[in-house]
């Protein structure tokens, strides 16, 4: 290893804020995901099970609606003009208020229509405060560790997405323990909702002991702090690589959203698995969220964030979709089973969506980065996240559940074909970082 290539106690805290703060800034978007099947109709009653469940999907749906105008606002208004840590800090203060508030929501049958009105409200506008925050958070550790370092590190920084998971997992395991039955309708999904109390750990660390980002304060010295990032990054010059990117990004974030989205339903209501059983499952199945797109990202440090990419879209086609109809076959006396696949599914699934993160760093210099990032990212995870949404509708008009398996199926290979297109057009982005980080060092000398 090179003598520059050394990681520092610097460099471990700005990747440890990637990690922790894109962690506990996901935990309540996934809560939801996991009391979908329990609160559907404490919000939206409805003679059809699967329209409840679709509409509950929907209101998860609209904090993606606002992330792309959080994310273009906190990049535009402080990240790229105030730095990273600024963005990061102020948006944690948002999400907290909102997320826990809505642990507090009156349900359908006390309040009526203003119970799923407050609801999607306060979705909205946790939706702006995660966009923001994803322009300090995607951007200090990435843009800020030695190159040999960035694969994994901008990997592990997605993999935070399992972490919050297996986080929120054990939480819904320990509410599913605490509130059996009726019970958790009454308290269960309220305990989940205020688990949105967490980010506050990470707050305290950001704005104490992580140091901000040199890269970004090498260019605010030298007076290259672009005046409008957003119209930069609309501009001739960018506009058919962002428009690559979110192809890239799109495709990966419905590689995500589909298999991990709709995890606990398909467990409750194809496998007929208990609270439990599912909350046991998608604790395991969340390692395999946190180890899949970790290696992913070192292996593409060696072979190129664009073969990476391409490799991984080959993998949901040959293994992904297909593991999902033989999940279907499974009853729920073969957990050992169920669990085993549901991880190999969630270690593979983001497998070369590791390469993200550090792919959208390296596309974008630093005077627009933390704009370029958070809003490639936020908006193509907005398009996807309607996902779970459509194949709910989808579901409740072709036949049910008993079709969920196959539209699973046709659903992940057309997320790998979408990945597959985009990767095929992109330039290939490794080094990006360093060789602007050199020329910068030049021109200051």
């Amino acid at each position: 290893m090179k003598p520059n290539d050394k990681l520092t106690s610097k460099h471990i805290k700005w990747m440890l804020a990637t990690f922790f703060t894109w962690t506990f800034d996901l935990y309540d978007l996934f809560s939801i995901l996991l009391v979908t099947p329990y609160i559907a109709e404490l919000f939206f009653p409805s003679k059809i099970l699967l329209l409840s469940i679709a509409a509950t999907y929907a209101s998860f749906l609209t904090s993606f609606i606002m992330r792309p105008v959080g994310a273009t606002y906190f990049g535009t208004r402080i990240s790229d003009k105030l730095g990273r840590k600024k963005a990061i800090s102020y948006g944690i203060i948002g999400l907290v208020i909102t997320a826990t508030l809505q642990g507090t929501l009156p349900t359908y049958a006390i309040a009526g229509i203003i119970a799923p009105i407050l609801l999607i409200i306060l979705r909205l506008a946790e939706g702006f405060f995660v966009g923001g925050i994803t322009s300090g958070s995607h951007t200090i550790g990435p843009e800020s560790v030695p190159e040999r370092h960035r694969g994994w590190v901008g990997g592990m920084g997605f993999a935070g997405a399992g972490a919050a998971y297996l986080i929120a997992s054990a939480w819904f395991y320990m509410t599913a323990i605490l509130f059996p039955g009726p019970l958790y309708l009454v308290w269960g999904w309220r305990v989940m909702f205020f688990g949105g109390l967490l980010p506050l750990a990470v707050l305290g660390f950001v704005n104490y002991l992580v140091p901000e980002s040199e890269t970004w304060e090498r260019v605010k010295n030298r007076g290259k702090i672009v005046k409008s990032p957003v119209r930069e990054l609309f501009s001739s010059k960018y506009r058919r690589m962002l428009g690559i990117a979110l192809l890239i990004t799109i495709g990966w974030a419905l590689m995500y959203y589909i298999p991990q989205g709709l995890f606990p339903t398909f467990l409750a209501k194809v496998n007929k698995l208990s609270k439990p059983e599912i909350g046991i499952t998608m604790i395991i199945a969340s390692v395999g969220m946190l180890i899949g797109p970790t290696l992913g990202g070192e292996i593409s440090q060696h072979i190129g964030r664009k073969i990476m990419s391409i490799i991984g879209a080959i993998i949901v086609i040959a293994i992904v979709a297909p593991s999902f109809l033989y999940l279907a076959s499974l009853t729920f006396k073969s957990l050992t089973n169920i669990i085993f696949t549901a991880f190999i599914i969630s270690l593979l699934s983001d497998f070369g969506g590791g390469i993200v993160m550090i792919y959208l760093n390296e596309l974008y210099p630093t005077s627009i980065r933390g704009t370029g990032v958070a809003f490639t990212w936020n908006t193509g995870f907005a398009i996807a996240g309607a996902s779970p949404t459509i194949i709910s509708l989808v579901l409740a008009s072709i036949g049910g559940i008993p079709k969920f398996p196959i539209v699973m199926f046709y659903s992940l290979i057309i997320a790998a074909i979408i990945i597959l297109i985009g990767s095929l057009l992109t330039p290939e982005t490794r080094g990006n970082i360093s060789k602007e980080i050199e020329v910068t060092t030049k021109e200051s000398v």
